[in-house]
Order: C-alpha cells, then sequence, then structure tokens
C-alpha cells in the first residue's frame, strides 16, 4: 500500500466514515495532482429527504443526497439520451430482416420509455473512468403500481423520470454505493475522494495562469498572455490591432534637425462594399431618393416599402402610380 493509502487509511478509518475511496488500489499521483477527501453528511431523517425506506427497513439514497456526492466526486455528465426500450429492439431486429416497418400504433409498448446516462467519475489516478446506465420504464408495471390519480401526473413526465433514474443508477456504479444503508451507517459521513491540480508545483502554475488570461481575453477581447521560458509573462497583441514595423535607425530633418521616428503605423483599411442596386421589376429603372409635390423626401427604403405593402413588388414611383391607376380602374 502506498503513502498516500496509509494516510487516507490513518485520517479516515472505516468505522468513523463511508469511505468513497478504493484505498487498497490506490496509487501515488503525479505531482501535477493533489488528492481532496471531501466529506459529505446524509441525513438518515426521513423528512430531509436525503434517503428513503426500503421493504427491509433500510434506508436508500434519494436523488437530492445523490447529487451531494456527484458534486464533492466532480462527476460529469458526458451524455443522456433516449434509448429504445426492449419491445422496440424486438421489432427493430423483425424490421431489419423482414424490410417491413412496425406498426408502432397498434403496440400496447409504444408509452415505454428508456434513457442513458454516461458519467465521467475522476480517478485517485488522475484519469478518469467512464460509466454507462440504463433505465426502462414500463407504463403497465407503473400504472399496476400507482392510483389513476398519480398515474395521470406521472405519464406526461416519464422520460424526464426514467433520466433521473438512469442517473441514479449511473451515480450508484460509479460511486461504488450500496442499494440501501442501516440507519446507523448513514450517521457516518461519507468519505469522497476529488483529484485537483497542484497549484503548488511552478509549471502547472504558470500554465493555469497563461490559460485563464486567454479565455477570459477571448471572451471580452484582449491581449493574449504567454509566459517566458524565464518564468515572466509576455503579452501579445492580437492580429486586429495596429501593426508597427520597427526601423534599422531613426531618421533625421536635416533642415530643423528634429528626429523623425523611422515607426511606421500599417493600418489596413477596407473599402466599403457596394450597396446593393435596386431596380424596377416593371421597367428595369434603377431606384433612387425622389422628392414629392409636397416636398417630403424619400428614400430607396420608403419606396420598397411602399410598392411591396401594395402591390407586393418593387417600383420605381412612375409604376407605383399605372399601377395604382389600373387597380383604381379596375375596381370601379
Amino acid at each position: 500500500m502506498s503513502e498516500t493509502a496509509l494516510a487516507i487509511a490513518k485520517d479516515y478509518p472505516a468505522e468513523k466514515y463511508n469511505l468513497l475511496i478504493p484505498v487498497k488500489t490506490m496509487q501515488e499521483l503525479s505531482p501535477l495532482h493533489k488528492l481532496v477527501i471531501n466529506e459529505v453528511q446524509i441525513s438518515p431523517n426521513l423528512n430531509d429527504k436525503d434517503v428513503y425506506k426500503e421493504k427491509n427497513s433500510e434506508l436508500a439514497l434519494t436523488k437530492k443526497a445523490l447529487m451531494k456526492l456527484m458534486a464533492a466526486a466532480n462527476i460529469q455528465v458526458i451524455n443522456s439520451e433516449s434509448v429504445p426500450t426492449q419491445k422496440c429492439n424486438k421489432c427493430i431486429e423483425v424490421a431489419q430482416r423482414t424490410k417491413m416497418a412496425p406498426k408502432c400504433f397498434e403496440c400496447p409498448y409504444q408509452d415505454d420509455v428508456a434513457c442513458q446516462v454516461t458519467i465521467a467519475v475522476p480517478e485517485p489516478s488522475g484519469t478518469y473512468r467512464i460509466v454507462k446506465a440504463t433505465k426502462e420504464i414500463r407504463m403497465a408495471d407503473a400504472e399496476g403500481l400507482m392510483s389513476a390519480a398519480q398515474f395521470k401526473q406521472f405519464k406526461p413526465f416519464r422520460t424526464e423520470q426514467c433520466e433521473a433514474k438512469a442517473l441514479n443508477r449511473a451515480l450508484r456504479q460509479g460511486l461504488m454505493l450500496k442499494s440501501s444503508y442501516k440507519e446507523n451507517e448513514l450517521k457516518k459521513p461519507f468519505a469522497v475522494a476529488l483529484v485537483m491540480p497542484n497549484m503548488s508545483d511552478p509549471d502547472l502554475k504558470q500554465a493555469m495562469i497563461e490559460r485563464y488570461a486567454n479565455n477570459v481575453n477571448t471572451l471580452y477581447g484582449g491581449p493574449q498572455l504567454s509566459i517566458s521560458p524565464a518564468g515572466q509573462p509576455q503579452i501579445s497583441l492580437p492580429d486586429s490591432q495596429v501593426d508597427v514595423i520597427p526601423p534599422e535607425d531613426d531618421d533625421i530633418d536635416y533642415e530643423t534637425g528634429e528626429v523623425i521616428s523611422a515607426y511606421t503605423e500599417v493600418i489596413d483599411i477596407t473599402e466599403p462594399e457596394d450597396e446593393e442596386v435596386l431596380t424596377c421589376e416593371e421597367c428595369g429603372t434603377e431606384l433612387a431618393p425622389v422628392t414629392d409635390k409636397t416636398g417630403k423626401e424619400w428614400t430607396i427604403a420608403d419606396l420598397v416599402d411602399l410598392s411591396m405593402g401594395h402591390f407586393n413588388k418593387v417600383l420605381c414611383p412612375a409604376c407605383y402610380n399605372k399601377e395604382k391607376k389600373a387597380k383604381k380602374a379596375g375596381g370601379k
């Protein structure tokens, strides 16, 4: 057993803690990581909603308690998706062989749901362990366990309930939890191992500072930070800023005697894009701003809005007036 394992076994004895740590198989951590033990207290009181009573009178952990342990262990949910149920898998196999689509609308199991959740559990060695768990809810079984009112409320949310149960199953498997505990066992806090970066390591500390600064600058804009081999921070300006060309020597104005800096600012001047030219759909005349008899100025946008609103096409003022007269004559 390593020194790390000996220290954990000494500081967190099994008679005082529910150890969620594989102490006997503990490996030495790399210099870039350190092991932190989080203590999580699960209340055995049913009113606190951390546990519920099983048929054998023992206590099982609720979703609330499992979320506490999940946060303490820094477990990440990688994926959560709906998957075919067992009955659906059989129909899929038959459909693949017969090349005939199954009649799902006639199936008595069409309301059954199944979900699969994948989580990443940090290991004391600094790696991650991937755990997948699947849960299926058969509506016929659920209906037999509930009253009519309860089943009516449960049915619209069966997919969410199934996903939550699949996550709970994955957490129990990932944390190596028992299916149920006795009350005196839950009086002991759970000891959960959490692997974290060892910020006392100088190389890792520099890398984390650089990564944090660059992430902030990427989000909000600003210069990029890098660490020199000597450990000094260096700032590099983004390409969008003004470039400065370093000269070999400064120049001198011999008439005035002033020193002229040879540094030249190179500014990227982008020519504005040409505006889109709009033409009349009837005569092909290019639209241009006009002023009517009352002195009101009509922009191109005003002309487009007016003609599109009345005739659903772009017209110049002359064609617009023709269309308007033709429509008025036809109405009479």
